[in-house]
């Protein structure tokens, strides 16, 4: 916590983002909307044993909202929402840039505002998020990494969030890996397909559901010794959740560029096919 008070007492690295944009399609050539937008360089760096990582590079100059991590393996990137590191509700904030060190970096950012659903039944929610996520690889080619969403559980609230989501089933675990740094890593990430840096123009691509939510697989039990599987998607911050970061496994990538577009709006629930059946 004192890393994220003498950042906000400094009034560094935050950029606060008002008006509403609205772009839902890509008008500037390069896969992402037009307008204003949050820009975040997820820059590579290496590190030699006993050494401290080199984060003398040139983007951190030219551009604040830098995270460094590891050119090479994990690294934990702790998410916070920006109204808990004391900042407006709108707000992103780098508050820790160096991932390479052991408690890895910590980046600020709005609730997306959304609401958990079951996949395949929608129901209600709202599957709309308040703001949109793009990311496209820059620097030498060949290089590549995935990010992970990862959270753990609150007990009490969770048992609340099953019995909302499936009345009258008892809830029995969850069959989600284990994170690289501590609880449960969702069944979806951002893939090599996406970040893989090839020769030539690197564009952007819609990453919203991969990084502001966490796909569940739960098992329940629906009568005495019958279990059925279902499939829940929640949003970061949501009361269910604690401890939200994302692993950025790293193989050689030299940055990662993630742009946050506030007002533009992106269905979640549209790449839920993938676990139904």
């Amino acid at each position: 916590m004192k890393k994220v008070l003498a950042v906000v007492l400094a009034l560094s690295m935050v950029l606060t983002l008002t008006g509403t944009v609205f772009a839902g399609q890509d008008e500037t050539g390069n896969g992402a909307p037009s307008g204003q937008h949050y820009t975040l360089n997820i820059i590579g760096v290496k590190v030699d044993k006993g050494k401290n990582a080199n984060m003398g590079n040139d983007l951190e100059s030219a551009n604040g909202n830098v995270i460094f991590v590891n050119m090479e393996g994990h690294t934990k990137i702790g998410l916070i929402e920006s109204t808990e590191a004391g900042l407006d509700a709108d707000d992103f904030a780098v508050l820790d840039k160096n991932g390479t060190d052991q408690d890895g970096a910590l980046f600020a950012l709005p609730d997306p505002g959304l609401d958990p659903y079951v996949i395949g039944n929608v129901g209600g929610a709202d599957v709309m998020s308040d703001y949109s996520v793009f990311a496209r690889p820059l620097g030498t080619p060949g290089g590549s990494a995935t990010i992970t969403t990862c959270a753990d559980i609150v007990e009490g609230e969770w048992a609340t969030l099953i019995a909302g989501l499936l009345p009258g089933k008892v809830f029995k675990s969850i069959e989600n890996s284990a994170g690289t740094f501590g609880g449960f890593a969702s069944l979806e990430q951002v893939g090599t397909t996406v970040t893989f840096r090839d020769n030539g123009k690197s564009t952007f691509t819609n990453v919203t559901a991969e990084l502001l939510t966490i796909v569940f697989e739960i098992v329940v039990e629906v009568s005495p010794g019958v279990y059925e599987t279902y499939y829940l998607r929640v949003p970061i911050f949501d009361p269910a959740l604690q401890g939200e970061y994302w692993d950025y496994n790293n193989d050689n990538l030299k940055v990662l560029q993630l742009r946050f577009y506030p007002g533009v709006e992106t269905d979640v629930s549209a790449g839920d096919g993938a676990f139904l059946p």
